[in-house]
């Protein structure tokens, strides 16, 4: 007998065998000892190009393996005493030849982990769990000899199908050895991989380092797919008892490594620190840090092995360092971290992008949490405050909201920083550049004057065009004292969808004049103004203090316009629909979208509307009161009535 060997192609004869042949060939190995030879022919049909007949062949010949191991055709006989140079026995010699094949089919296994069905990646890692079995049965412990290649294969896997990667975790959650040794694998792996095109630059690198130096997109794809294991495998046990489970059963009067909860923590701690060592993707970089405070810090035996790598992101800037913090914060507070310089260091990320970024809500729960101590000086809290009412002036709404009950709480847990609410204005100082004394530039919150300085920016949020903004301010002007703490929950997680919603299910007052936006003034032409003020029914039913929702109310009236023929004569008389009656519910736009939707559609769609080139109603003088003033007129020559111009339209 011959051991098979890997081949690229199959023949044209074998490659038209079908899944029923197949099985027949499976079903011979089994009954005669002749019928062994079709071993070799069905580990070149587990390359056939035929999928069904490859997948027929790999899964008869781990049925065959898994028959001839329970029979005892792999083990071999003993030799002679008498006669050491006899040859093997027959069986023996089969048992080698044994030997020799299934390592070809294991090879065939491994080259399947990474094939583009998902079916071929599960019956792969199957059989080669049978493997393990097989090996670890032997000696009666778990056997790392395939598991570690196992390892090495998965890791490097770039086409890892879901299915695979479902099976994979399910296997290290459920037996506690297959966790140990995969942590440990894992680990020794991902350390000694390393980027090819500076490792054969070195010819000082060592053999070890060479064999496992690999191009940048496969260290990439093994960056990738070791955390999309990693993230996936539950936490570490913390009590040996919590250990109950494990693939191969272990003798318990043998004290074994993978039974103990202190060594799956150590190897634990190996296999991220050496992830964490890898070069990595921004993207990446911050899903690390997004789990670094709850899923890795807390199981690790030495977490102040992170402080090089939490600093280092910290001082990166943007929304990496404002991801660090979570980390730093759990260093500092339970392990005793002395970070030089942190207060100046999160000073500075408070820069024009902090509002608008993904991760503010985020951000600012844990700068809630750092500034909370009243241990901390004025001076600092007071640079705080107003670095963070400067950057209000120009944050989005929701951003606002987070902002005023923020400082709320700080000044009411600083009592000394009330003074930047009460500060009265130097009268010789006033409309000039030193007005305001506080260096937005400095970085250095000791240096940036700011406690010299007062809240001037929140009393300008007293004129913001969304009237709930406007109306949160006022806050300031009541007893802080005697008023509670807010609850920063309540407020940390609005948007435009959330505070448009809420606009949408309030009840308007339907005698309550219409408030136009002063931001839609001057997006929009004089004339079209006009017509918005013209709909004064529909406008009492929706709140008008948001610029998308008078955009939609404008933009349904003009559709309600374009039903009206134009007159012949352009001095007839025209009335104006008055279809509008206030119901008694508050009426919704007539459209299949949401509230979400109608933010981002609305203004689009009014900009994009084309007047129809013929008389507009809405600019005749004829068809309004007597009373009504045109003698405004716009730059196209339009009237406009001036009653209809709110005073401080030219002041927003």
């Amino acid at each position: 007998m011959v051991a098979a060997k890997r081949k690229k192609s199959v023949s044209k004869k074998k490659a038209a065998v079908g899944p029923e042949q197949v099985r027949a060939l499976a079903k011979e190995c089994l009954e005669t000892k002749g019928g062994l030879n079709n071993i070799v022919t069905l580990l070149e049909l587990c390359e056939s190009e035929t999928e069904e007949t490859a997948y027929a062949a790999f899964m008869s010949m781990g049925h065959v393996y898994s028959k001839l191991l329970g029979r005892g055709d792999f083990k071999k006989t003993k030799q002679t005493t008498n006669n050491i140079a006899q040859e093997e026995d027959v069986k023996t010699k089969i048992a080698n030849w044994l030997r020799e094949n299934r390592q070809v089919y294991v090879q065939v296994a491994y080259d399947y982990l990474s094939h583009r069905e998902p079916a071929m990646q599960i019956a792969a890692i199957e059989s080669l769990m049978n493997v393990v079995k097989d090996e670890s049965g032997q000696i009666h412990e778990f056997s790392n000899v395939t598991y570690l290649r196992i390892v090495e294969k998965l890791v490097a896997n770039d086409k890892m199908s879901e299915q695979l990667l479902e099976r994979i975790v399910g296997d290290v959650n459920t037996y506690a050895d297959v966790r140990y040794h995969f942590y440990k694998n894992f680990g020794k792996y991902v350390g000694a991989v390393s980027d090819g095109s500076s490792t054969s630059a070195n010819m000082k690198t060592s053999a070890k380092r060479r064999k496992y130096a690999m191009p940048a997109d496969k260290l990439s794809a093994v960056v990738s797919t070791g955390y999309a294991i990693l993230s996936r495998i539950s936490d570490p046990a913390k009590e040996d008892d919590q250990l109950d489970t494990f693939f191969i059963p272990t003798d318990s009067a043998k004290r074994q490594a993978w039974t103990s909860a202190k060594e799956h923590r150590r190897t634990f701690s190996d296999a991220w620190l050496a992830f964490l060592r890898q070069p990595m993707s921004a993207d990446m970089h911050k899903r690390l840090l997004l789990a670094m405070h709850k899923k890795i810090i807390p199981y690790l035996l030495k977490p102040t092995l992170l402080i090089d790598f939490l600093t280092d992101s910290y001082d990166q800037g943007g929304a990496v360092s404002m991801l660090a913090l979570n980390g730093l914060f759990t260093l500092i507070t339970e392990h005793n971290l002395d970070y030089p310089d942190f207060y100046a260091k999160l000073y500075a990320l408070f820069d024009k992008n902090l509002l608008h970024v993904k991760y503010r809500s985020r951000f600012l729960r844990l700068v809630d949490l750092f500034l909370s101590s009243t241990q901390l000086p004025s001076y600092l809290i007071a640079a705080f405050l107003k670095r963070m009412a400067r950057l209000a002036l120009a944050a989005p709404p929701a951003a606002i909201i987070t902002v005023i009950p923020f400082a709320y709480n700080l000044l009411k847990k600083h009592p000394a920083c009330l003074i930047m609410i009460h500060r009265e204005r130097d009268a010789e100082l006033a409309g000039t550049e030193v007005d305001d004394p506080y260096l937005p530039n400095e970085t250095d919150p000791a240096q940036s004057k700011a406690l010299e300085s007062s809240l001037w920016e929140l009393q300008t949020l007293k004129t913001h065009y969304f009237h709930t903004i406007a109306g949160m301010v006022r806050m300031f002007e009541q007893p802080i004292a005697k008023q509670p703490l807010y609850d920063m929950e309540d407020f940390l997680d609005h948007s435009y969808t959330t505070l448009l919603e809420g606009e949408m299910r309030k009840r308007m007052n339907p005698t309550a004049e219409p408030v136009i936006p002063a931001l839609a003034a001057h997006r929009q032409p004089a004339s079209f103004l006009a017509t918005r003020v013209a709909a004064p029914a529909v406008a009492r039913g929706f709140s008008h203090t948001a610029s998308a929702k008078a955009d939609l109310i404008a933009e349904i009236y003009i559709s309600e316009l374009k039903k009206y023929t134009a007159p012949k004569a352009s001095n007839e008389k025209v009335d104006l629909p008055t279809t509008f009656a206030a119901p008694a519910a508050p009426p919704k736009p007539e459209l299949d979208v949401s509230a979400g939707e109608v933010a981002a559609v609305a203004e689009e769609a009014v900009e994009e509307e084309e007047w129809p080139a013929v008389y507009n109603p809405i600019d005749d003088p004829a068809n309004y009161p007597d009373e009504w003033d045109f003698t405004t007129e716009n730059d196209d020559g339009s009237l406009l009535p001036k009653r209809l111009i709110p005073v401080d339209y030219h002041h927003h």
